[in-house]
């Protein structure tokens, strides 16, 4: 018979599983890739996709901080003349690159002169670089297998099963027709909806800042283990959403990327020759977006505070996916479940008082260690 402590280490997860299953994916792309002909290929946008998420991580991180962690005022406070010039820049770059694209080049600039005047550890940033290029590498895999499953599977088969389900558990309401009734909330849902590389990038940033950086790592191999099985979802119940069926109005950005997704989907799918893909993530079921700040939240439960408000932005997240049409309710239920199965892969379902006494990271943010220790 097996002793107690065998069946222990067979049943607990290994926190290094989702490394292995991310070299398993990488090794499977090019030969999937020559099976449904599609062309590897770094793509053209990915320079300023990483850009972006630079400055969203850092502004979230940012506002994190300062609403987040007791004490953060307190350097502003004591010598808020320094807020001056960096007004001054924040107008030159509002005149250069126009109000939404300052606002966030001005909030990241200020942000990283904060982090030196506080003298941040700057070698803790660093430390920053691999989960955020790890995750990031993960997700490109997994945008091209979601390629790949495309060009072999109607993406979607199983839409009208799954608004079916919505109608059952909603009581005959359906996702479109609360997106319809919910038109002056349009332009906050859809900043909902694309903040959430901001968040990730965010959660990767106080971890690694709290000297914490193997967290990060799991907290990063969660998010890819998430896109991992929803990929092996779709593969059997292949929705692309709700969308579909109706649309947004055509002056709101998400109509445009919908509508594009739609017609790089179909192309995909009929295609015969070789082709270089155009990237996109076309799965409905589980929905990613919920699953990926749960997990965040998750893994910086150690500042409560933080995870409040991360918390508070996954409820808010909801109505946002529901109302743009991305996910139906189902989805959004699926993702939770696959979010939780992530947290226990990479060995996060640890109790909060044992993950207290493994890291520092809590004394460090309370001090205001977070942006200066």
């Amino acid at each position: 018979m097996m002793s107690f402590d065998a069946v222990k280490k067979f049943i607990l997860p290994n926190r290094r599983l989702h490394f292995w299953v991310t070299a398993i994916v990488a090794a499977l792309l090019i030969p999937a890739c020559r099976f449904t002909h599609l062309r590897v290929a770094i793509p053209e946008s990915l320079g300023v996709f990483l850009l972006g998420w630079v400055l969203q991580s850092i502004v979230w991180a940012a506002v994190l901080y300062q609403i987040g962690i007791p004490g953060s005022w307190a350097a502003l406070r004591s010598d808020g003349w320094r807020i001056v010039p960096a007004l001054v820049m924040a107008g030159v770059i509002f005149l250069v690159a126009g109000w939404a694209a300052g606002a966030l080049f001005a909030v990241a600039g200020f942000a990283t002169l904060e982090f030196y005047h506080r003298k941040g550890d700057w070698k803790a940033l660093r430390t920053a670089l691999l989960p955020w290029a790890y995750l990031a590498l993960g997700i490109q895999l997994a945008l091209y297998f979601s390629s790949v499953i495309v060009s072999v599977r109607s993406c979607t088969e199983y839409d009208s099963l799954f608004a079916r389900l919505d109608k059952s558990i909603m009581f005959g309401a359906t996702v479109i027709g609360i997106s319809r009734n919910a038109v002056p909330f349009y332009g906050a849902a859809e900043w909902l909806y694309y903040s959430i590389g901001g968040v990730m990038g965010a959660a990767i940033l106080f971890l690694c800042l709290s000297g914490d950086s193997t967290t990060a790592f799991r907290m990063c191999g969660g998010i890819l283990i998430t896109y991992y099985l929803s990929l092996l979802l779709f593969f059997f119940l292949p929705a692309q959403g709700p969308f579909i069926a109706a649309g947004l109005p055509s002056y709101l950005e998400t109509a445009t990327v919908q509508r594009m997704s739609f017609f790089n989907a179909s192309v995909l799918y009929h295609h015969t020759r070789w082709i270089t893909p155009p990237l996109g993530y076309y799965v409905a079921f589980p929905s990613l977006h919920v699953a990926q700040p749960v997990i965040a939240a998750w893994f910086l439960r150690k500042w409560s505070r933080v995870a409040l408000i991360v918390g508070a932005y996954c409820v808010l997240l909801v109505p946002a996916i529901l109302i743009l049409q991305w996910h139906y309710l189902i989805d959004i239920i699926g993702g939770l479940a696959v979010a939780a199965i992530a947290v226990w892969s990479v060995g996060g379902a640890t109790s909060r008082s044992q993950s207290l006494v493994e890291a520092e990271g809590l004394r460090l943010a309370d001090t205001g260690g977070c942006a200066s220790r």
